[in-house]
């Protein structure tokens, strides 16, 4: 979970949020590193509101489908 505070991203291992409790919608990021995608992810506005915070979450694609 990335949040913003006093202007300098934070990052946890949690807690998560459920699906059923909150989901606004979901971008799709391409990144080489997990540390680049939680920099993107500190930039969305939603982690700089106080309650909020933006789930970070691996995604493979595959081509062999």
């Amino acid at each position: 979970m990335v949040r913003t505070q006093n202007g300098v991203p934070a990052v946890t291992d949690g807690p998560y949020l459920e699906g059923k409790e909150f989901l606004a919608g979901y971008y799709v990021v391409e990144c080489e590193t997990k540390e680049r995608a939680l920099e993107v992810a500190a930039m969305i506005p939603d982690a700089r509101v106080e309650g909020l915070g933006i789930e970070v979450r691996p995604v493979m694609f595959s081509d062999g489908m």
